[in-house]
This record gives structure tokens, C-alpha cells and sequence, in this order.
């Protein structure tokens, strides 16, 4: 088995093998794996029947459940198990899938929930209209925001660019919490703006009056399906940030239906965030471990 560095190569096979066996996860999705490779020290096995990430941060036996056919994902499990120096970990492996390794390895992983894996999803219909108490905060906000602020919204382009790094800069410059194995968000934005083009970036620009004040941003994971990787502002007024939200669900593809907020990080302020926008449903994870 040969390791790679997760580089541009790569990213036409992940992606192929990614929608071939319908795993819609970001985790599992190219631009988050080049956005995180480098904090969550990232390699990658791809073949023509699977694909399985190394999660070096974890040690080297560790692992995403990889994505594939599922007699090639047995196989390559089992080679990892009988390798013997170190305990074999599956990170990210979602319900169906820790079902199978319990089935496939009976009694030799334990199985556990992962909750600050949880990918968020969001129904943006839902997330547009606002209706009802659930959203009463959200709607607050919005209102607040376009009241008190001239407001200017434009599509990140190579015009805008050191605009959206100003934004960036600033929110980076605030206090920040750090979550499981010390991974904090601050780079993945950086990246995505470097590469927006060959990661297939989509996002806005919020400025208040001729300030760059906001940025929303993400990519496709499926046709229905977008990835809000980034909502970042310079100050700390929620209102903002749910402009900014909102007008990224506004400007999106007519034929995106949900929007995946991605995980927490085990981060108190960022589940409280994220629970507070009112998930639809979430896609719950698991962590499974080798027992000695």
C-alpha cells in the first residue's frame, strides 16, 4: 500500500469514488480533506475500488472508515488489523458503517459515538423562510442587521479576494477555543481562498458601507447538497454572521436543498452555534477502536 500526499492528482478519484458509493459526508469530501491534511497531519491511499484517509494526528493505524466497495473496505480493514504494531482506529464512520465493522469483525472493535464528528445538517428552505419560535433569534438578527447596516453583497472572485483575507485576518485576530486534538478552524478559510478556483469554491463577500465585514463560503458535496465550510466575520454582532448566512442560502443553486454545517470539534460555543440554528438532522459518527 502506497501513501500519498493529498494533492490535486487525486482529487478527480476521491471525488469519483466518493459519489459512486453515495457518501455525501464533508469530512469524506476532497476540499476538506486538502483544507485539514496539514492540522490533522493527512495522507491518502486511493485505488479503483476505495479510497482510505489516514488520520496521522491520531497515530498511525488511524484512519476515516474508508469509502469504497465494501468487500475492498473488508479487505483493507483486515490488513490493517493483522499489522499489529499499533491498535487499528476508524474515525467518522457513520451508523451503517459501524454496523458492518461489527458485523464483518464481531466483538473486535469497540464502537462508540463520536458527537463532535456530527455533521450538521440544515434544510435551507427552512433556513430561508425562517417561520415560526424555533427561528425567532435567527429572524431577530436578520432584521437587526438590515436595519442598522448598509449592507453590500458580492460573489467572491479574484476582484475580491484580499477583501475576503481582510475579513479572515480579523476573525483570526479574535480569541478563539480549540477542540479535540487541539484543531481549531483558522486555516481551513486561508486555504479555501487560495484555491477557491480548483476546489470549486463558491461564496459571498458582506461589506458594511465600503467595509469588508463578513464571508460566507463553501462548495458542493452533491447536486442538493453544499458545504458551508466557512461563515466568518470581523466583529463579534451575530446579526452579521446571520446576514452573511443568509445571503449565501440566497445566492446558492436553485437545486441545493440542505446545506451541511459540518462538525463542531467538541467546541461548547460552536455546538451551542450550530444547535442553535436548528438542524433538520444530523449525520451522527462514530469512532471504533481495536480492542487488545
Amino acid at each position: 500500500m502506497r501513501l500519498e500526499e493529498i494533492d490535486w492528482p487525486l482529487q478527480q478519484g476521491v471525488e469519483d469514488l466518493r459519489r459512486t458509493y453515495g457518501n455525501e459526508t464533508s469530512a469524506h469530501a476532497f476540499p476538506s480533506l486538502y483544507i485539514w491534511k496539514t492540522d490533522m497531519k493527512l495522507s491518502l491511499f486511493c485505488g479503483r475500488e476505495l479510497f482510505a484517509v489516514q488520520f496521522g494526528l491520531r497515530g498511525a493505524n488511524s484512519w476515516f472508515f474508508p469509502c469504497g466497495a465494501a468487500p475492498a473496505v473488508r479487505s483493507f480493514i483486515e490488513e490493517r488489523l493483522q499489522e499489529g504494531a499499533q491498535p487499528c482506529c476508524l474515525y467518522y464512520a457513520q451508523a451503517e458503517e459501524a454496523a458492518l465493522l461489527e458485523e464483518w469483525f464481531p466483538g473486535r472493535f469497540h464502537i462508540q459515538r463520536s458527537p463532535e464528528d456530527d455533521e450538521y445538517i440544515y434544510d435551507r428552505k427552512e433556513q430561508l423562510e425562517l417561520k415560526g419560535k424555533p427561528y425567532r433569534r435567527q429572524r431577530h438578527d436578520l432584521h437587526r442587521a438590515q436595519e442598522h447596516h448598509s449592507l453590500q453583497v458580492s460573489t467572491i472572485g479574484t476582484e475580491n479576494l484580499e477583501e475576503c483575507r481582510q475579513v479572515l485576518d480579523g476573525w483570526k485576530a479574535r480569541s478563539h477555543s480549540y477542540g479535540e486534538s487541539g484543531l481549531m478552524d483558522v486555516a481551513a478559510g486561508e486555504t479555501m481562498l487560495r484555491y477557491f478556483n480548483a476546489l470549486h469554491v463558491f461564496g459571498i463577500l458582506v461589506k458594511v458601507g465600503s467595509s469588508p465585514a463578513a464571508v460566507a463560503a463553501g462548495y458542493p458535496l452533491t447536486e442538493s447538497v453544499f458545504d458551508l465550510c466557512v461563515c466568518q466575520q470581523i466583529t463579534s454582532d451575530p446579526e452579521i454572521s446571520t446576514f452573511a448566512r443568509h445571503a449565501l442560502l440566497e445566492n446558492l443553486e436553485e437545486s441545493v436543498r440542505e446545506v451541511n454545517g459540518e462538525e463542531d470539534l467538541g467546541i461548547e460555543g460552536l455546538r451551542n452555534l450550530k444547535e442553535g440554528l436548528r438542524p433538520s438532522r444530523k449525520i451522527e459518527m462514530y469512532a471504533c477502536t481495536q480492542r487488545g
